[in-house]
């Protein structure tokens, strides 16, 4: 398959950004890297344009770990390690379906009400041992982290809990976030955006809604149309007041994450800022990108 016009434009960029920086590398992490068919995470282009970025990824599964590096790209790394709080046993609810699987019971009462949700519905219960993302990144000297993208089953705010340090680094997340108790007393959106406000990650913005109806009524013919918003992957970018006082290289990441995620006002922010300290002028070729590539 050819590269798309988007990813053409992410690539120009990129083009760009190594011109002002040519060490310039991305530290990744992809929390529940469990691949579906079909589906293309974005990011995962800046390992193309910044050859010596990394994507540090995690999945329980050890076999599934092991298939997954034996055909990885050059720069991802899968673990089989589960992330949560702390250093602890905790119960594991594994589903009908892997990808639903989770830290947290699923709340099979409210999701049985809700059409084609089978695959959320508890399978087995068994045990796992979690660490916390502070302890796991200081045991595996990875250093800074950039970006983290994650997708665990309504224990999102588990591993933000467990990785204070991490956050202070990070520019930019992308992570999913629930309306409504999926999970037996898991954190909803309101409770991951608190937390994350407190340490200068703002909420930014949602992409694709994703939901159910009531059973036993379909909308439009369409099993998963979302009457009832249930999920979503929220993005979240560091505070826009503490911005200015990013470091020249995370200015220049930052400004590239939210480019990946449509927020080219965003982008033109950090370059702005990026000129101002460094006396160049890659806000203009942001313009020039999108004026050539329209032509």
């Amino acid at each position: 398959m050819g590269e798309t016009s988007f990813e053409k434009r992410i690539r120009v960029l990129g083009e760009i950004v190594r011109e002002v920086d040519s060490t310039l590398s991305f530290t990744i992490l992809e929390i529940g890297a469990l691949p579906i068919e079909g589906q293309k995470e974005p990011f995962h282009q800046l390992l193309e344009i910044f050859p010596r970025s990394q994507i540090i990824a995690f999945e329980v599964d050890k076999d599934l770990c092991e298939q997954l590096n034996q055909k990885a790209k050059q720069g991802i790394k899968f673990f089989p390690v589960a992330l949560g709080r702390t250093e602890e046993r905790r119960p594991f609810y594994e589903t009908n379906h892997p990808m639903c699987s989770s830290l947290y019971k699923p709340n099979e009462k409210l999701i049985s009400m809700y059409n084609n949700m089978e695959v959320a519905m508890l399978k087995s219960v068994g045990t796992i041992e979690t660490f916390s993302l502070d302890y796991f990144l200081k045991e595996s000297n990875v250093g800074t982290v950039d970006f983290i993208k994650i997708d665990i089953q309504g224990a999102e705010l588990d591993v933000f809990q467990g990785g204070a340090n991490a956050l202070k680094e990070v520019v930019a997340i992308v992570s999913e976030v629930e309306f409504i108790h999926h999970y037996t007393n898991q954190p909803l959106f309101g409770d991951v955006c608190v937390f994350l406000a407190e340490k200068e990650i703002m909420f930014h913005k949602f992409l694709a809604i994703s939901g159910r109806t009531l059973k036993p009524i379909f909308i439009e013919e369409f099993p998963n149309y979302p009457s009832q918003m249930m999920w979503t992957d929220a993005v979240f970018i560091k505070d826009i007041f503490k911005i200015q006082d990013l470091s020249s290289s995370k200015l220049l990441k930052l400004g590239m994450l939210a480019f990946i995620y449509g927020s080219p006002d965003v982008t033109f922010q950090c370059f702005k800022n990026y000129d101002e300290k460094n006396a160049t002028n890659i806000q203009k070729s942001l313009f020039e990108i999108e004026l050539n590539l329209l032509r």
